[in-house]
């Protein structure tokens, strides 16, 4: 899934403004001063980016691992000792401050490259340095001091593509079928089911405006096949939720459809007849325009019921850090025919956020799960329901008030005590934590904005059913621009790890990644 708004870039400059702005709208000198300072500070860091790519990246990956006297002081050392090929390399600072008798800096270092014996490895820090400014354009690195390290070595790659060779690639788009711009960035949905019972694991697909089925004739071999379905005119698919909503045993799917600027759109419902033949039934379900869809027995009845999140298709919120323009996420009670009613939660808890995914799991260990919901703009919201299926927001008892540009969700044993813990992909912006280190704004609102670029979040479960966030102390906040993320076992050790998706890379410009 991507996000709509591709201004988000700016947002942090647009807060600031907002939060140092008067409330009656007459011209205030102290913001326009700060905005100038901050328009200085930031002319001063893109000379310091230019150096740091021109002087210091440069040579590295030419194989130049000695700066030269006018580049750093003989006693500065970057953490390149393992390697002898640097390919991939990005130092910038988290926050700096000028003085007359040098610049302090917060680096990050991220070098990537191949050791010694061969293997692929990664080297990440962050360091204290002084930098003195000998003329105007040039720089020098006088002293550089890492503050922590962390090295990953892959003999061999992970992961490889096999996506065309197993035959899971979308044919070309055929002219006239896109939705427009808004479908193009929103397009992406994947349902992986055993869907005609032979079992092999098929993959569907939306596209704006197909639904592809990708069936396995063997592992990892797939026949494309479309479906005879398509969206509302105007309208494009948006998600899918699979799973036996007629209680038949096999997967049926639920596709949601979106337009622009927020008219309605039904949903589809696609009753499975066998050996993944599908075919468009009656659901009851009412328009619903929703952007993101979760299949999930939250009222423990043993039927599928469904959670719908809306994300308004327009240029951004009324607010970047409490959104109240959006629509609140709706629950509907599966009667296991496929058919469903809604229930809703109290009235003032009908957040109207702008919501991205979500996740259920039995967070709270109660024998049935809650649905824990990521909104872009307004804070997370943990959902749990009574016997009758109504869902209350308990997000403040569990201490899950996660704030910041929530994208994704996803629940595993991190620490194997028997109890779910959560993660959560946000945003951390290299750009974002330099500018908000330099803001003069309130003490609690500086709080805030500073979780707003701090990266991803992970929630350990306590016993007592409450949750710590250690994303930092545990080293996964850095996400960078994270859209997606996903607990697995990647190397079958045992342990979960992390994997996170990350979008907007402004090649060739990676300054802010």
């Amino acid at each position: 899934m991507v996000d709509s708004l591709a201004m988000r870039p700016f947002v942090l400059g647009a807060l600031l403004c907002l939060t140092a702005a008067p409330v009656r709208g007459e011209s205030d000198p102290g913001a326009s001063r700060m905005l100038r300072q901050l328009d200085s500070r930031e002319a001063l860091q893109d000379s310091l980016e230019s150096f740091f790519d021109s002087r210091v990246c440069t040579p590295l990956k030419q194989g130049r691992f000695t700066l030269p006297g006018d580049v750093a002081a003989p006693e500065v050392r970057l953490p390149t000792d393992p390697f002898v090929w640097i390919s991939g390399c990005s130092v910038r600072a988290l926050a700096f401050e000028p003085r007359p008798e040098g610049t302090t800096a917060r680096l990050l270092l991220e070098l990537d490259g191949v050791d010694r014996e061969g293997a692929r490895r990664s080297v990440r820090g962050e360091a204290s340095a002084t930098l003195s400014q000998p003329r105007r354009a040039a720089w020098r690195l006088e002293q550089v001091e890492l503050a922590w390290r962390q090295e990953a070595v892959r003999p061999e790659p992970r992961f490889l593509e096999e996506a065309e060779r197993a035959g899971l690639v979308l044919p070309p788009e055929a002219d006239g079928e896109a939705a427009g711009i808004q479908a193009s960035m929103s397009n992406g949905a994947l349902a992986v089911r055993d869907f005609d019972g032979d079992g092999l694991v098929d993959v569907l697909v939306a596209d704006p405006r197909a639904l592809y089925l990708f069936r396995a004739t063997a592992p990892l071999r797939y026949v494309r096949t479309r479906l005879a379905v398509s969206p509302p005119k105007g309208a494009w698919f948006s998600s899918l939720a699979a799973g036996d909503f007629d209680a038949d045993g096999d997967p049926d799917v639920i596709v949601t459809t979106q337009t622009a600027w927020n008219a309605e759109s039904r949903p589809a419902a696609l009753r499975n007849d066998g050996k993944g033949r599908f075919t468009v039934v009656a659901s009851r379900l009412p328009p619903a325009n929703s952007h993101a869809s979760l299949a999930t027995d939250f009222d423990a009845d043993g039927k599928l019921d469904l959670v719908f999140l809306h994300y308004p298709m327009k240029y951004g919120p009324d607010d970047f850090l409490a959104a109240k323009d959006g629509r609140p996420a709706r629950f509907f009670r599966g009667k296991g025919d496929l058919t469903f009613q809604e229930v809703a939660p109290p009235r003032d808890e009908r957040h109207r956020r702008w919501g991205l995914a979500a996740v259920a799991a039995d967070l709270l260990g109660e024998g049935r799960p809650q649905v824990y919901v990521a909104n872009d703009f307004g804070d997370n919201d943990l959902w749990r329901f009574d016997a009758q299926g109504t869902p209350r927001d308990v997000t403040d008892a569990h201490h899950l008030r996660d704030p910041g540009n929530g994208m994704s969700a996803d629940v595993g044993d991190v620490n194997g005590d028997g109890r779910l813990d959560l993660y959560v992909a946000n945003m951390f912006s290299k750009a974002g934590t330099r500018v908000l280190a330099a803001a003069r704004v309130r003490p609690e609102l500086k709080a805030r904005l500073d979780k707003f670029a701090a990266g991803n979040t992970l929630y350990l479960s306590r016993e007592d059913g409450g949750f710590d966030e250690v994303a930092r102390a545990r080293g996964v906040n850095r996400g960078l621009w994270a859209f997606g993320s996903i607990f697995l076992d990647a190397d079958d050790d045992g342990r979960l790890d992390l994997a996170v998706a990350n979008g907007y890379y402004s090649a060739p410009n990676r300054k802010d990644l």
